[in-house]
């Protein structure tokens, strides 16, 4: 029985067909960050990424390709990390999602609602936290959650006031709120990009 030998050359051309779409999951992964997957679908996802992109950089660069050649393997990395970045843009982008939308498709690239929403809101947006045991504390979001599987389960609001005795006063320059303590969040603006669509009899504001 043969035993099987790979010399740099194979073991480079094994290489180019994982790392390009690793490379380009971590682009991805860059903006919108997730737990860990399973290692086999992580090098499946790879390997199918890597096929289109290797193939790109075959066709555009002149010659033939050698994974040993040190303009061929940075273009293609290069190409790679740009490539799965500029994916995550398109795919945050508004118009996309809506497409998406009408397709049956409306799993959010983000993954929690922190992400989803607080983290697009604009930097003087504020949000109205009502607690389970009724306390209301106001302030201006600025970090939360990424994903389910971070380990991040507080909200961290700047400038915060306390409702106390019907007045709201200041309680520090910045306060970590445990998500698990929270009842609701309302938000001062509407960072998602849906419709207004105003409540019969229903007035008032945010900060009230």
């Amino acid at each position: 029985m043969r035993s099987l030998v790979l010399d740099a050359s194979a073991v480079g051309q094994l290489i180019s067909l994982v790392a390009p779409g690793y490379l380009a999951r971590l682009g991805y992964r860059a903006r919108y960050p997730a737990h860990e997957r399973p290692a086999g679908e992580v090098l499946l996802i790879s390997v199918v990424a890597s096929l289109p992109l290797v193939a790109l950089v075959n066709t555009v660069l002149p010659g033939r390709q050698q994974v040993t050649q040190f303009e061929y393997v940075a273009a293609l990395l290069v190409l790679a990390l740009a490539v799965g970045y500029a994916v995550a843009l398109a795919r945050g982008a508004r118009s996309v999602e809506r497409l998406l939308g009408r397709l049956g498709y409306r799993i959010q690239a983000e993954g929690s609602i922190y992400a989803q929403t607080l983290k697009h809101m604009s930097a003087d947006a504020t949000v109205l936290v009502e607690l389970h045991d009724g306390r209301r504390i106001w302030g201006c979001p600025r970090s939360g959650p990424q994903n389910k599987e971070d380990g991040v389960a507080e909200l961290y609001l700047v400038y915060p006031c306390a409702e106390a005795d019907g007045e709201w006063r200041p309680v520090g320059a910045g306060i970590i709120v445990p998500l698990g303590e929270v009842s609701t969040i309302a938000l001062s603006e509407e960072p998602t990009g849906a419709p207004r669509v105003a409540a019969p009899g229903v007035t008032g504001n945010l900060e009230s």
